[in-house]
């Protein structure tokens, strides 16, 4: 019997150690439903405030469901710094550590090379690895085989076995997708699909398996997240060509696809967060010919910009500077819902006014440290909803109390979340991304 033979036989009657390296937005939830589903696991993270946080049953950020599971005594949280034996009783190992790019849109591969250095401590025989970071085609047999065999001296698929199983879920409902989800397995030969098709179907039994290669399982999770992206780009775009013929993008998008059973354009707005953001990189940084996605990059990482074109000539038309004007920026995650705000549009408009001496108050009711609404709104000059959180929805009575007899203001509708004619009745200009403004 091999070293992968006894560790599958473990693995069938959950006697095994789940080891996730990276217990961040991706990896605290999927250790918590792993535990949830009787496995022993360990979280390791670099962050020693963090792991107390998570220790003390608080959830470290906005996740359904997150914090009811933080108290299962089959998950332990552990700081990285001197956890070397408990790493060495970890029989499979998820690694979950950001990929962030660089300056000139490469990949960091240096979070990913940390983690492999600190498996590669004590001996991988007869362990698993599966790298759940999302990654460029070809890292899990370019990189991470080559630099675990040399670490190690054992052989990949015979020692010890690995797979590339990308994440897919989206924040916030992560807990639910991770367990609902089909799994995507590239195992780097048949023995290794196998055991990590049985790790994830611990999660749910009735859990759909894709088996495939680990490049097209890198491959997967990028078409995914740049389908979405370039049709977003796209509607960016007819959104743009509204305005410069005076029409109204999000109307006539609307009207497209009501009813039509080859609609389906996606509402133009604000795009970011820390998969189509970068992910389109992972797929191109290697080629020199033009293509559909860096196109795409270069209209949604032009929005930010746009918004505030747009206010330097609304601003304008009204006589005054733009950097004479003091903004309410209402959002500041990447989305909605969430209070993530790495990646953010909405952070980028607030850096473009800054960087142009504007005085900017930011709100968002789910990241912490940003002002009040009241002090966000109340002597704006201009009122930007940046994030199309729910809480924004029928706002503007509020946002006008707030006020009182305050002078006109401009709001920029980013998300058309408001109606224009109720900012008009309440006194405000309105101007919404996509269309001319309506002026009070």
């Amino acid at each position: 019997m091999t070293a992968l033979d006894q560790l599958a036989g473990k693995i069938k009657h959950n006697d095994f150690t789940l080891g996730i390296i990276g217990i961040g937005r991706i990896g605290l939830p999927l250790a918590l439903v792993f535990a949830r589903a009787g496995i022993k696991v360990t979280g390791f993270d670099l962050d020693k405030e963090y792991i107390s946080e998570i220790k003390s049953g608080k959830a470290p950020f906005q996740e359904e469901g997150l914090e009811a599971l933080l108290s299962n005594p089959k998950f332990e949280a552990v700081a990285i710094e001197g956890s070397e034996a408990r790493m060495a009783s970890c029989d499979v190992f998820i690694i979950c550590v950001g990929t962030p790019l660089t300056a000139n849109h490469h990949v960091d591969y240096n979070q990913l090379f940390s983690a492999l250095s600190l498996i590669t401590r004590s001996s991988l025989l007869g362990k698993f690895v599966i790298i759940r970071s999302t990654v460029p085609p070809g890292t899990m047999l370019e990189r991470v085989i080559p630099f675990v065999e040399s670490r190690t001296g054992l052989k990949a698929g015979t020692d010890f076995g690995a797979a590339s199983c990308p994440e897919r879920v989206l924040e916030g409902h992560a807990i639910e997708e991770i367990v609902s989800l089909p799994e995507i397995i590239g195992g780097i030969d048949p023995v290794s699909t196998e055991i990590a098709a049985s790790i994830f179907s611990k999660l749910n039994h009735n859990k759909k398996i894709l088996r495939t290669t680990p490049g097209s399982a890198e491959m997967a999770k990028l078409f995914a997240n740049m389908y979405r992206y370039v049709n977003f780009a796209l509607a960016n775009e007819f959104a743009l060509m509204a305005e410069e013929f005076g029409q109204n993008g999000a109307e006539i998008i609307s009207v497209v696809n009501d009813g039509y059973p080859r609609g389906g354009i996606p509402r133009p707005g604000l795009v970011g967060g820390p998969c189509l953001t970068k992910d389109g990189y992972f797929l191109v940084s290697n080629t020199c010919f033009p293509d559909l996605i860096l196109l795409a990059a270069r209209i949604n990482e032009f929005m930010p910009q746009h918004v505030v074109n747009r206010l330097r000539m609304e601003m304008a038309a009204r006589g005054r500077h733009l950097n004479n004007a003091r903004v309410g920026l209402l959002g500041t995650s990447f989305k909605a819902g969430s209070d993530d705000e790495r990646y953010s549009p909405s952070i980028k408009i607030a850096e473009l006014l800054e960087s142009e001496h504007v005085a900017v108050v930011r709100h968002d009711p789910h990241v912490k440290g940003t002002e009040s609404l009241e002090k966000a709104v109340r002597d704006a000059d201009v009122i930007i909803l940046a994030t199309n959180h729910k809480e924004f929805e029928g706002i503007l009575p509020k946002i006008q109390q707030i006020r009182g007899k305050k002078g006109r203001c401009l709001i920029f509708d980013c998300w058309g979340l408001f109606d224009g004619q109720e900012a008009r009745s309440h006194g405000f200009d309105y101007l919404k991304l996509g269309s001319k403004p309506l002026q009070a």
